[in-house]
């Protein structure tokens, strides 16, 4: 796996990660209890709510787009920042880690330098 291969990794399931996880013996109940504690749970939940969110916004704009009063563009507009903000969110770079985990940023450096290196 590397920067150019991830984008085919199927994601958003913490049963992946339990998959992921199952050849070194570890159990599931000990690997869903730890992505619960973790906030990882919570984190997929809200990625599947931002991106119904984005779409709701979409079919609002589609509405408006059909208005002309200077309130319903304002609305407009202010829809359609908000769609852009959330879908970069959505469609971010996978291949990264929050900027407050040191561990995990040098584990992706190394990752990134090996593929790299090749």
């Amino acid at each position: 796996m590397n920067p150019s291969t991830i984008w085919q990794e199927k994601q958003n399931k913490p049963t992946y990660i339990v998959r992921d996880l199952r050849p070194y013996g570890i159990l599931p109940d000990i690997v869903y209890e730890s992505l619960l504690r973790r906030g990882v749970f919570k984190w997929l939940a809200v990625r599947q709510d931002l991106i119904r969110l984005k779409n709701t916004w979409k079919d609002e704009i589609r509405k408006l787009n059909r208005k002309k009063t200077p309130w319903e563009k304002g609305y407009l507009s202010a829809l359609e920042r908000c769609r852009k903000d959330i879908r970069e969110l959505c469609h971010s770079e996978r291949f990264r880690a929050p900027d407050n985990d040191v561990h995990a940023q040098r584990y992706l450096s190394v990752r990134t330098e090996a593929v790299e290196q090749r």
